[in-house]
């Protein structure tokens, strides 16, 4: 008895360690599994719709396989944006395309191989808005049965939500982990599961990652991926290259210091020469679709027209083109003018803090896309799912937390407001919800408070010292004094 009785004692304790070590790990999974279900049912009011974007991306993996007559197989609403896009939408036709070589003398043989690239047939159908490899998330949906192809989807997407909570978990810390989560929901809760936006932004959680390991072959290789999902991520080639130049020992012309940057542009090359090599008109057809656009309601360009519009007593008007609502008026010219000053000077001010080694890495990723997303003449609710694991990284290991954590959850408690609340409640259609006097009151106060966080950052790392050493370039000691 007494053997029995000393050796369950001593069992004891263990098993009281073995349980305070699993707790973290039941939190986690109970955080994770909360954040999908929240997301879930946060884009679950859209699904089995036509007009979604995850209807969109059906419509297009369905187009690419088995080709443009495969559409028919469903709602002729769900894919109209194809097969009768709309007037104010212009892009590079086959037969165009197919003229101009002729006309500048290319050889027989590329004319003829893009003429035989219609997108009637499999495998010649390429998104009209998106990069060849957003074809892969698209076919996933494509799994399930045909019906439940946006249910399909938001569960792959939600996969790639937990996927960055144990990624931050795993290589940053805890509460990066815990504050991504808070981010995602407050700010993307009708959107994440619904778009493929997770994928770039965990791409480029990841090079990230390997930069702070000095791998930066494959951090390059990661950002070049990042890149051919969404084009985006393709400014972050120069603070990589900067943190990456200044980690290099050697000479500037040794072809190690280059080796990462040829990695980036050969990833790109071969997988632009695949989706040339299957149409040349869908590999084209992006950058005309982006250069055109029109100024978004959401954006701070919008709020300025409007707050322009109050001052001046001057009229707006509104269409919805380029699958988004967009705000017309003759302010437009000069307040894109700004913005497009604005982002010249704030990137560049962003990379010379780098340079000057007052921000890291991470930091200056983060920067970069705040004022690409504050300065575009587009700002769509998905666009916080670029920088959420962005600002959860670097948000975790400053002192005064709650000045990362109040205003994030601010920012996207607001945009969840705008998006779906507002767009889903405004009386009169889509084109009348501006006119709802909830709307730039909301997109407004959102855009300036991030704004303002923006210049928060720029000050505040203008005023701190540099580092001197090199892993501060990459990693992120100091922002523990926010």
């Amino acid at each position: 008895m007494d053997v029995k009785t000393r050796k369950t004692e001593s069992e004891a304790p263990l098993s009281r360690t073995s349980r305070k070590r699993l707790l973290p790990y039941l939190l986690d999974a109970v955080i994770v599994l909360s954040m999908c279900g929240l997301l879930y049912y946060g884009a679950s009011w859209q699904m089995f719709k036509t007009y979604t974007d995850a209807a969109k991306y059906q419509c297009y993996a369905l187009a690419f396989w088995y080709g443009m007559p495969a559409l028919h197989t469903l709602p002729d609403t769900q894919c109209a944006f194809i097969t009768q896009p709309d007037s104010g939408i212009t892009f590079i036709t086959r037969d165009a395309i197919v003229k101009s070589l002729q006309r500048h003398g290319f050889p027989p043989a590329i004319v003829q191989m893009v003429a035989a690239q219609s997108p009637d047939w499999a495998h010649h159908a390429l998104p009209h808005e998106y990069p060849l490899l957003t074809l892969i998330p698209f076919t996933l949906g494509l799994i399930g049965p045909s019906y439940w192809y946006q249910v399909t989807f938001a569960i792959w997407m939600a996969l790639v939500a937990a996927a960055i909570y144990i990624l931050l978990l795993r290589f940053r810390s805890r509460q990066a982990a815990i504050s991504c989560a808070l981010y995602m929901v407050a700010g993307a809760w009708a959107t994440a599961v619904g778009r493929f936006d997770l994928i770039p932004s965990a791409l480029t959680l990841l090079s990230l990652f390997c930069a702070a390991r000095l791998r930066w072959n494959w951090a390059f290789a990661l950002l070049a991926l990042a890149t051919l999902f969404k084009i985006y991520p393709i400014v972050l080639i120069i603070p990589f290259l900067i943190a990456q130049q200044r980690a290099e020992q050697g000479k500037w012309f040794a072809w190690q210091r280059w080796t990462p940057l040829a990695v980036f542009i050969a990833v790109c090359v071969v997988v632009v020469a695949i989706s040339l090599r299957l149409s040349v008109e869908g590999t084209l057809a992006p950058l005309g679709y982006f250069g055109n656009r029109p100024v978004q309601v959401e954006s701070l360009p919008a709020s300025l027209i409007w707050l322009l519009s109050l001052l001046r007593n001057s009229s707006l008007s509104y269409e919805f083109t380029f699958g988004s609502l967009n705000v017309l008026s003759h302010f437009s010219s000069k307040v894109s003018l700004l913005a497009t000053i604005l982002l010249v000077a704030g990137l560049l001010y962003t990379w010379w803090l780098q340079w000057r080694s007052r921000i890291d890495l991470a930091t200056a990723s983060l920067l970069t896309i705040l004022v690409i997303m504050i300065t575009g003449k587009v700002f769509s609710p998905q666009y916080l799912i670029w920088v959420v694991p962005l600002v959860a990284y670097v948000g975790a290991s400053s002192r005064s937390r709650r000045w990362w954590l109040i205003p994030w959850i601010l920012i996207g408690a607001l945009t969840t407001w705008i998006y779906p609340f507002i767009y889903t409640t405004a009386p009169g259609g889509l084109l009348l919800v501006p006119n709802d006097p909830r709307f730039y009151i909301a997109t407004t106060a959102r855009n300036l408070l991030l704004l303002s966080f923006i210049l928060y950052l720029l000050v505040h790392y203008s005023r701190r010292r540099a580092e001197k050493t090199t892993a501060s370039a990459i990693s992120v000691p100091g922002a523990e004094d926010l």
